[in-house]
Formats: C-alpha cells, sequence, structure tokens
C-alpha cells in the first residue's frame, strides 16, 4: 500500500510548482517590476501538463494585495509586469504566485519573493531602517531559540545517535556559540559548537533513567535546555552522503528486530530503492549510488512491520552527471555610455551537448541593486528551498562553485533540520482522498446560473448560449443549464477584455417569448487569504536598501540638474482637438457619418437616449411594440451597439443619458465597413468608469453583456537604440535595469541566440543574470558581467 501510495502521488496527484525571476530586487516608486513566471511539474521539473493558468500577485507590508495578474501560460514561462504607483509606501513587497490546482494545499507552497520599494527621499528611508535596526539590536537579548534534531528522528537507550542542532533566532544564526551536554547528575558527556547559520551537531549514547541537557553560556548568561527523552526501544537510521555513493545503516532494539521492516528511497515522490526485509536481525547496511539520480532532495523512510514510520532522513543528491552551463559570449567587457553591446547565448549539458532549454535574463547596475546572494533563484529555489520546510539561510552558499567540504557539510545539517514540505505520511497514508475544491485551470471558464424571472425565481434549466463580440464575432454553440440552472462556457483563451454577451431562454433560444429568465454569472474565487512567512522578512539585508536609495538619490539630482538646463518649453494645447483625439481612441472607426458629443455639451446628458438618437440626421421612430428604428437613406432594421456590444432598442430605455460618452452613426458605405450592414449603424459609447458595460450593469430578463476579463497581456520592455549621431541629442539615461529579455529559447536547431542592446549613461560594474529550466527539468542559473566607462 505505501508504495502504491507514493505512485499515485509522483504520477497522478503530483503536485506544481512555481517561480518567479524578477528584473531586479529593490524598486523606486513609479517604477515598473519586469518578471518572468515558470511553472512546473514539482515531481520532475518538467513543463506541468495541468495547469494553463497562472496567478501572481504583489503584496504590501500590510498584506493587503495592490495589483494581480492573471497569466496564461502555454508552454513553461510566462512574462508578466507590475506598475508600482508614484504614492506608494515604502517598504517589503512580496511577490506571491500560484496556480489554482495549487490552492488545494497549503499556502506555504505557492511561491514568494521579498521587494524592496524605496523612498527617494533618503532620509525617510534612512530613518525607518534605523528603527528596524534598533529593534533587531533589541532581539539579541532573547534567549538562544535552541533546537535539536536526533538523526532518524528519534533518540534510543544505548545506541549512539548523531544530534543536529539549530538556532532559529536569525540575530544568533550568525555568532558562533559554543556549549556542552550533561546528565541530570551534571556529569558532561558531550561538546558542542554552532557553525555558520547556527547549525552544530554532536553525538551521544543515551543511558537508561538519564535525562540530558545543554548548557549555553551566553553573555554572562547561563541558559540551559533538556534534551528530547530517548525510547526504551525503536528504531535507527544513519546516512553517511559520501561522493557518489549513499552509506546507510538501518537498526532496531525491538524485541521482532527488523523483521517486516520496509525501508524507501524516494526523490520529490519518485521512488529511487525501496527493501522490505524479511529476517529477524538487528541492523544492516546499504551502498547505494547516486550516479544516475537527478540532483536535489532525497527521503530516506523506515517503515516497522505494521506499516507505520518510523525514521525519516533526508539527504541532498548533487549528481556531476547533471550538470548543466549557460554559456554568456560578450562581444566587448569595457564599453562607454550608449554603446551597444552583443551577447551570445549557448546551454549545454555536462557532456558539451546543446541543452534545449527557456531562459529569462536581466542586465542591472550593480551599484544600484545590489547583488544579493540571499535572494533566491531557480536552482535553489526548485532543488531545495521549495521541497524544505523553514528557511534556509542563504541557499546560494550551497551552490557555489567553490563549493567546498564545509559546504557540503553544513548542506547535510540543513537536511537534518529541515523537514521534507511536499507531504506527510500520515496524509499520504491515511488521509481522504477527497475530490479538489479548486480545480486545474486550463482557460478561461464563464459560468452563472439561470433562475426564473417570476418569484421565488428559483434556478431553471434554460438554453443558454454565449456570443464574443470582437474584431470577429463569435457564438458559442447553445448549451442547455443543469437542473439547478447551472451553465458553464470554456475554457477560452483571450486577452485583456472582450465585450460579451449571454442570452439564455426557457424553451427555444430564438423565441422573444420565452425569456421569463435571469442570469447570474458565478463571481471570481476571491485570492487566497495572505499569510505571509516571518522568514521572508530578512530576506534582503537593510544596508542594500541604504545603498539603494543614497545611490538612486544622487543619480536623480544628477539628471535633475541637467533637466533644468532645457530650454523653456511653451505647449499650448486645444481641448477641441484633445477630445476629438480621445473619442477616435475609444471608437473602434475614426470616421462615422456623424457624431453626437454629449460628454461635451451637459446640456444634452438631461435628456433620454430615444431622444439622443432623434437628433442623429435622417433617424426616425416608428410607433408599436416593440419599438422600431430607421435611417433615412439606409434602412429600419439599423444595428445598435452599446460599447461596442450588441443590444436593443428596448434595453436602450433602461439607460441614462447622463451615462453616456457620444454616439456614432455610421450610413451606407460607412456602416458596410463597420459591420457589413446594409440598414446602418448606431454606436453608443459610454462614459468611462461608467459601470454600463460592467457585470453590475442593468440587464433584460433573458440576456446579460458585459465586459469579460482575460489574461493580462505584459507590456513590452522598452530598450532604446542609439547612433554616434543621436546621442548628443538624446536626454540623460540612467535606467538601473539596463534590458529585459523575458522569454528566450534555445532549441536543437536553434542553439544560440544573440541578444543585444544599448548601455546608458550611468558609469560603472553591469550584472548578467539569466535564469531558466531545460526542456528536460535541470534548472540553470548564470551570471557574468562587464564594465561601462
Amino acid at each position: 500500500m505505501i508504495k502504491d501510495k507514493l505512485q499515485n502521488y509522483s504520477k497522478v496527484e503530483w503536485p506544481e510548482k512555481v517561480y518567479i525571476q524578477t528584473d531586479k530586487s529593490h524598486y523606486a516608486t513609479n517604477d515598473s517590476i519586469w518578471f518572468t513566471a515558470y511553472l512546473v511539474n514539482g515531481i520532475t521539473h518538467l513543463k506541468s501538463t495541468k495547469s494553463a493558468v497562472l496567478y501572481a500577485e504583489l503584496i504590501n507590508d500590510q498584506d493587503s494585495i495592490v495589483s494581480k495578474r492573471k497569466l496564461y501560460i502555454n508552454d513553461v514561462s510566462v512574462q508578466g509586469d507590475f506598475k508600482i504607483g508614484k504614492d506608494w509606501k515604502k517598504g517589503k513587497y512580496v511577490i506571491r504566485a500560484y496556480t489554482n490546482y495549487m490552492r488545494n494545499a497549503d499556502s506555504d507552497y505557492f511561491f514568494e519573493k521579498v521587494i524592496d520599494i524605496w523612498s527617494q527621499n533618503t532620509k525617510e528611508t534612512l530613518d525607518s531602517i534605523k528603527i528596524i535596526e534598533a529593534f533587531e539590536a533589541s532581539i539579541i537579548l532573547e534567549k538562544p531559540d535552541l533546537n535539536f534534531y536526533p538523526e532518524g528522528g528519534y533518540l534510543i537507550e544505548n545506541v549512539t545517535c548523531k544530534v543536529a542542532i539549530k538556532i532559529k533566532n536569525e540575530s544568533y544564526s550568525k555568532i558562533p556559540l559554543s556549549g556542552h551536554i550533561t546528565d541530570n547528575d551534571g556529569t558532561i558527556i558531550s561538546e558542542f559548537s554552532t557553525l555558520d547559520y547556527g547549525l552544530g551537531v554532536f553525538n551521544i549514547t543515551p543511558q537508561p533513567n538519564k535525562t540530558y541537557y545543554a548548557n549555553l553560556d551566553l553573555n554572562g548568561s547561563e541558559y540551559k535546555y533538556q534534551l528530547p527523552e530517548a525510547l526504551a526501544f525503536g528504531y535507527g537510521l544513519n546516512i553517511n552522503n559520501k561522493d557518489n555513493h549513499l552509506l546507510v545503516e538501518v537498526k532496531s532494539t525491538t524485541e521482532q528486530g527488523l523483521a517486516g521492516s520496509y525501508l524507501m528511497l524516494h526523490q520529490r515522490g519518485e521512488i529511487l530503492f525501496d527493501k522490505l526485509e524479511t529476517e529477524t536481525k538487528t541492523n544492516y547496511f546499504l551502498r547505494l549510488a547516486t550516479d544516475a539520480l537527478q540532483d536535489g532532495v532525497a527521503h530516506l523512510t523506515l517503515f516497522n512491520y505494521e506499516g507505520k514510520p518510523v525514521c525519516e532522513r533526508l539527504v541532498f543528491i548533487e549528481n556531476p552527471n547533471n550538470k548543466a552551463t549557460i554559456k554568456i559570449e560578450k562581444d566587448k567587457n569595457l564599453l562607454g555610455a550608449k554603446e551597444k553591446i552583443s551577447l551570445k547565448l549557448t546551454t549545454e549539458d555536462a557532456k558539451g551537448s546543446n541543452l534545449p532549454s527557456y531562459l529569462s535574463m536581466s542586465v542591472r547596475d550593480i551599484n544600484a541593486i545590489p547583488h544579493n546572494n540571499r535572494s533566491k533563484n531557480i536552482k535553489m529555489w526548485l532543488l531545495l528551498n521549495s521541497d524544505l520546510r523553514g528557511d534556509i539561510g542563504d541557499p546560494s552558499y550551497f551552490f557555489s562553485v567553490n563549493a567546498d567540504y564545509k559546504s557540503r557539510y553544513l548542506l547535510d545539517l540543513v537536511m537534518m533540520t529541515n523537514g521534507w514540505r511536499r507531504f506527510t505520511w500520515q496524509n499520504l497514508l491515511y488521509g481522504k482522498n477527497d475530490i479538489n475544491t479548486f480545480p486545474i485551470e486550463k482557460g478561461i471558464t464563464i459560468s452563472g446560473t439561470t433562475k426564473l424571472l417570476k418569484p421565488p425565481n428559483s434556478a431553471t434549466p434554460a438554453f443558454t448560449t454565449l456570443t464574443f463580440y470582437g474584431d470577429q464575432i463569435v457564438e458559442r454553440p447553445v448549451k442547455k443549464s443543469n437542473a439547478v440552472g447551472k451553465f458553464s462556457f470554456g475554457p477560452f483563451v483571450f486577452y485583456d477584455s472582450i465585450q460579451t454577451i449571454i442570452q439564455s431562454r426557457l424553451t427555444d433560444i430564438t423565441s422573444e417569448k420565452a425569456r421569463e429568465v435571469l442570469i447570474f454569472l458565478d463571481e471570481a474565487a476571491p485570492s487566497p487569504k495572505v499569510a505571509r512567512n516571518n522568514h521572508i522578512n530578512n530576506e534582503n539585508q537593510n544596508s542594500d536598501i541604504l545603498k539603494v536609495s543614497e545611490y538612486g538619490s544622487a543619480i536623480n539630482f544628477q539628471y535633475n540638474q541637467s533637466s533644468q538646463k532645457l530650454d523653456e518649453v511653451l505647449i499650448i494645447g486645444n481641448k477641441k482637438s484633445e477630445r476629438k483625439a480621445e473619442m477616435e481612441d475609444i471608437s473602434k472607426f475614426d470616421d462615422p457619418s456623424y457624431r453626437l458629443d454629449i460628454e461635451s455639451d451637459e446640456s444634452l446628458s438631461k435628456q433620454t437616449v430615444i431622444s439622443l438618437l432623434a437628433r442623429l440626421p435622417g433617424v426616425s421612430f416608428m410607433g408599436g411594440r416593440p419599438r422600431r428604428i430607421s435611417i433615412r437613406g439606409s434602412g429600419s432594421n439599423p444595428l445598435i451597439f452599446l460599447d461596442d456590444v450588441a443590444v436593443t432598442l428596448d434595453y436602450l430605455a433602461e439607460i441614462n443619458a447622463n451615462q453616456i460618452s457620444f454616439i456614432d452613426l455610421y450610413k451606407g458605405a460607412n456602416a458596410a465597413i463597420y459591420s457589413n450592414s446594409k440598414d446602418g449603424v448606431i454606436v453608443i459609447y459610454t462614459r468611462r468608469g461608467s459601470s454600463t458595460s460592467s457585470r453590475r450593469a442593468k440587464r433584460k430578463p433573458g440576456v446579460i453583456n458585459y465586459s469579460a476579463q482575460g489574461f493580462y497581456t505584459a507590456m513590452e520592455f522598452y530598450s532604446p537604440k542609439y547612433s554616434s549621431e543621436t546621442n548628443q541629442n538624446t536626454k540623460t539615461d540612467i535606467r538601473t535595469t539596463l534590458h529585459w529579455e523575458p522569454k528566450i529559447r534555445i532549441t536543437r536547431q536553434n542553439q544560440t541566440q544573440e541578444i543585444s542592446f544599448f548601455t546608458c549613461d550611468i558609469k560603472g560594474d553591469y550584472i548578467i543574470e539569466i535564469e531558466g529550466i531545460s526542456d528536460s527539468g535541470i534548472p540553470l542559473y548564470q551570471t557574468s558581467t562587464f564594465s561601462v566607462e
């Protein structure tokens, strides 16, 4: 059963992982945040075949969502951006990203990244940093939070066990501490000391009827901590991660020994090795090769004869055969201001062969945005942070090209002190197989309920159709809502917004007599509750923020000084021409036969919409029910559109004239251009901000029209192009993000991608930071530098 459950998890119920690269980590108000989001299978790190919809949110330090993007992702990555408002408060913001499917698990599995938004006012930033530093200085007086992690999970009497220790206080994690282990008689058993990140280890062989304590002497104060009590009988698991092998010792002091025990090694849910012990023995040894495994966290679990997990141990696999690199070839290492630089990018595996990949690249000023090793990159996140509970201090240290014995030793202590976050055996083996509350999204689904118009307004089946009005009118086939009135169309893929109309009838969809139906659209699910992880607040350093603020202020002062030297320019605006341009920007076509501007003449807004239509040349009305309209020289059945959505004349009776901005009339050839109509076209545009075209607009029985919100379309990063002739005539260029390339594709056919851009006027050093993932699921990260003089 254990094996079957885990295989179902890895093959069917596998999780998704999201990672986001941003162009930098520090921003100023009124800046733009450029990002690329990667979505992968959480087991294999290959392209996810589940979700095609990704949500990215920007959250302020009051845990309020200030901006949200809904993105369509049809391969492994998608680009996006956030615009920072001029009046936003400075502070630590969080970018959170997830799929709807990921919401079925804990929000701890969402991707989160801290960014700093700083004020242009250096004094304001400095004051806030001083407050933070004063608070941080005060917590050094707190008692160190010392925690103990026996290898395998438990101390057992008369069995030597390795115990990892970790100090969780951020302030103490950088200060080496030392102490000793004593028993309840005060006898010193062992000594210990902490290394980087507050990690340490000691060995102990617990004796029966003994209690053990860890003792720390710090600043003249003595702190005492009781170790976990030892079990009289139990199971032990000892791992030595050496070179390309795992040396494993399994032991038991129980009456039945290891008979019936089951040892399993898995990596992100993929089973790598398992062993069922049939003999009654007290211990055995294994030597497991790791040269065929993928990089990342591996998980050894020992189950007893009852199938209950009794020992666990994490190890980190780093296989040289999985090594992959991004090669950055620059045509120059030293450039002048506003000079062109060209890069050639290739990706290679351990054998030097081309490695098809998706990449994204940021080029930024190192002085303005210091390169912070504590910031996540895709390799750290996918292989380490995303699979472990708690904070991993400075994960870049463990992935350095200069990694040595000490870094590997500390990484093994990280494995002992951070549990695996993706599941617990209790939930996997005994949890209920409930249907996921949040379904997998492949696109935009438009759904709702049909109810009877007359009391008691109960839900009712009805024939329903949906029509999109864009460049082309697209009508979806008629569907019948179910017994409780539910209907659903989609999934669709469209961007920005599109005018949409939904119609329902009790019987025939074309019958006007069967419109006794009300249509209620389902509201989009609200964003998950914000539960900011406390550890992310320490991800960026205050010294970096201050440096960025001071540097930005100096550069802006320099720029403002040069700006004041510009000649005075007198700008004369023409209000009438501005209004004309505004209407032309809103209207679908620029040359109507006649245009009535209501917004510019407030007296018109006091009339009815019907009287406004009567003011159009050649328009007349005919009595009777339903009321009819005709256009002289065209026909008696003109098309009527409200914000480019087709409506009936009766529908307009419910619209207030003060909601109308202007009306366009198309006759003859002009009408044919608009909609291929011979009877003329009337297009009514509401004032911007009016709720007429929103979901909350008044609706006729059996019909609803609104602006359906599509996927967000990312802005294009502005990258100027200079020449020797134009350099002297352009204003000072002070970009801190020199270039942003959100999507770079390396394929078997196109093995090299060449990217070029221009430097700016700021002299100094620049960093090229490239992240991505190969088609085979290997995360990639590389940096390079160049200088501008």
